[in-house]
């Protein structure tokens, strides 16, 4: 071999060795912060959990998860951006079952689809409640399906949508108590639980983390919760059950990214996630707002909302909840 030869050898190695020394080093995921898209408004219960899951995700992969509220159309303007964002790890969202699979089948033009976005977990299901003012004249579930018999189409109850938790709760409730009620849409619980108070509206339907406190402290009286058993929360609230009414109904919240997302960064998500579920301090911060942890990891998930459409479509299909 020349000198000539060696040289060149020599020369292309080094300028391998720096072309490889020079290159960056592949960047860890998150690098900027995060926006999580809540379908809400803010100070609903949906919103307080994103915010106090925001805090502990954050600090675990060292940036900034920011709430983003995107309200309206009863979940579906928010689901709809975060089925449309683009899939690069830096937007994530909340969704609510059984509001977020039911849209689509009530109707074709929704805006986004199942399959547009990839369930990572969810984090809460919380039983729905009824609940009317501390000054109602309402003392008892009996009470106001009496005052409804008596005054068809007047007495007015809230919902956060059509197709929501909330709204096939009272649908279900209505329909075995006999009655006909004015249904009144509210853009989260927040708006409801003050138009109540304010006298607005004569019951509020919603979950049991919406109004436990008001209902310890007194300035409302939930007249039943919508579960199996009474809840360790709220434990003089008799369930429907009890009283007659075979009412189960419950609301759960969990996160997702647009469907597109890598594995990688879906997997990063993923185990950040469940180490925040599994921390005690946030468990006990969402144990004080009554919100109950409810975890459903990754394809356990999907197929939960799966289950969940496909029992929606049955109902729908055996009984629409609205007019065609």
């Amino acid at each position: 071999m020349t000198v000539t030869t060696l040289f060149k050898s020599a020369t292309a190695t080094a300028a391998i060795t720096l072309s490889v020394a020079a290159a960056p080093a592949l960047a860890e995921y998150p690098e900027r912060p995060v926006t999580m898209i809540v379908a809400w408004g803010a100070g609903g219960s949906t919103d307080t959990m994103a915010r106090i899951f925001s805090d502990y995700i954050g600090e675990d992969l060292g940036q900034r998860f920011v709430v983003e509220n995107r309200e309206g159309a009863g979940g579906e303007v928010g689901w709809t951006a975060l089925a449309n964002a683009e899939a690069d790890g830096y937007t994530i969202g909340l969704i609510n079952s059984p509001s977020f699979e039911s849209k689509g089948i009530v109707r074709d033009d929704v805006g986004y689809s199942m399959e547009d976005i990839r369930p990572l977990v969810n984090v809460v299901t919380d039983p729905g409640v009824i609940a009317v003012s501390a000054d109602s004249p309402y003392e008892t579930l009996d009470d106001f399906v009496e005052a409804a018999k008596e005054n068809p189409g007047e007495l007015s109850v809230s919902h956060e949508g059509v197709g929501g938790d909330d709204h096939l709760a009272a649908l279900d409730f209505t329909d075995k108590a006999g009655i006909d009620v004015n249904f009144v849409t509210f853009d989260g619980n927040a708006e409801a639980t003050a138009a109540l108070q304010g006298g607005h509206i004569d019951a509020f339907e919603g979950n049991m983390s919406e109004v436990a406190n008001q209902i310890e402290n007194g300035s409302v009286r939930a007249l039943a919760v919508w579960s199996s058993e009474r809840m360790d929360a709220i434990p003089d609230v008799p369930t429907g059950q009890e009283q007659g009414y075979d009412v189960i109904s419950a609301a759960s919240r969990g996160l997702a990214v647009p469907a597109e997302l890598s594995d990688e960064q879906y997997n990063t998500l993923l185990e950040a996630a469940r180490g925040v579920i599994e921390n005690e301090e946030f468990r006990a911060e969402l144990a004080e707002l009554n919100m109950p942890v409810v975890p459903i990891y990754g394809e356990d998930f999907v197929q939960f909302l799966e289950n969940n459409r496909d029992t929606l479509q049955n109902l729908w299909e055996k009984d629409p909840w609205i007019e065609q």
